[in-house]
């Protein structure tokens, strides 16, 4: 998907391209308060705007929406290609993502029970360099 150009079948608006604008330029899954935080006051976008086109784009497959363990808080980015993984810092929730997939091969207890994979998630939590050097 070319992450540049406005997806194909959704309706543009102020307020969709100002929220896709920043979605395409970040590099790291955002909440909707920091998408709305990065329109500033030059954008009077209302929270249930930027609500309602979150979810019209993970409905359509253009963005995914990531809970992380121990929080209530969706984060938000474009679909990659292929899947993400995160190793999310538990004291100031810095998200490092993994250019690799942690899991090779799923458990031999799945194809044994003729389970078939369609998809998984996998979050790693620990310190992040600056946190790990605070509690030294």
């Amino acid at each position: 998907m070319n992450t540049t150009t406005w997806p194909e079948g959704i309706k543009k608006t102020k307020q969709r391209e100002a929220i896709w604008s920043v979605l395409t330029t970040a590099d790291k899954p955002m909440t909707a308060i920091e998408i709305a935080e990065k329109l500033g006051d030059s954008d009077t976008t209302w929270m249930s705007t930027i609500y309602r086109t979150l979810e019209l784009l993970e409905t359509k497959g253009i963005v995914t929406r990531t809970t992380l363990m121990g929080s209530d808080m969706a984060y938000y980015e474009i679909t990659p290609h292929t899947h993400r993984h995160y190793a999310v810092c538990t004291s100031c929730g810095t998200m490092v993502p993994l250019h690799t997939c942690p899991v090779v091969e799923m458990p031999k207890e799945l194809f044994d029970v003729g389970f078939t994979v369609t998809e998984h998630h996998l979050e790693i939590a620990g310190l992040c360099k600056k946190c790990n050097g605070k509690n030294k």
